[in-house]
């Protein structure tokens, strides 16, 4: 008989990706295109939330709005009215004088998001960080 001496073959341990890259490919093309429509927002009504105490070492500025979207400063028991440029100048002032101060608006839930976003921003321009929301506690 005769042997003949045959070469093994060797196995090629090899992973395909080609497959895994199309499927990569076509979930990217999903998540782009879905992503623009997930930030778009729907008209919600916000619902109240579980009010906690804040630790404020000293008594915070308080921010009013009310429902024509006016602004007012809370001086001790008194509201005085004011504008957005009056309120930048005097959160700074105040800001100046004490670094550590907390403000807190205090808006009706009716008033424009607009109204409050335009009053934080102008008092985080100024360098104030520590900013809270007045809300009320559970609707039952």
């Amino acid at each position: 008989m005769i042997y003949r001496l045959a070469k093994k073959k060797t196995l090629k341990a090899e992973i395909n990706v080609v497959p895994y890259i199309d499927v990569m490919l076509v979930l990217l093309i999903i998540f782009m295109v879905l992503s623009p429509l997930l930030i778009q927002g729907i008209e919600v009504n916000l619902p109240s939330t579980d009010t906690t105490k804040m630790s404020v070492q000293n008594e915070p500025l308080v921010i009013s709005i009310d429902k024509e979207g006016k602004y007012y400063i809370n001086v001790g028991d008194e509201s005085l009215p004011i504008d957005l440029e009056e309120l930048k100048r005097k959160s700074s002032v105040i800001f100046e004088a004490n670094p550590e101060i907390e403000i807190v608006f205090q808006s009706d839930k009716d008033v424009i998001f607009d109204s409050v976003a335009k009053a934080m921003a102008a008092v985080q321009s100024v360098g104030i960080s520590k900013i809270g929301i007045v809300t009320t506690g559970y609707a039952n």
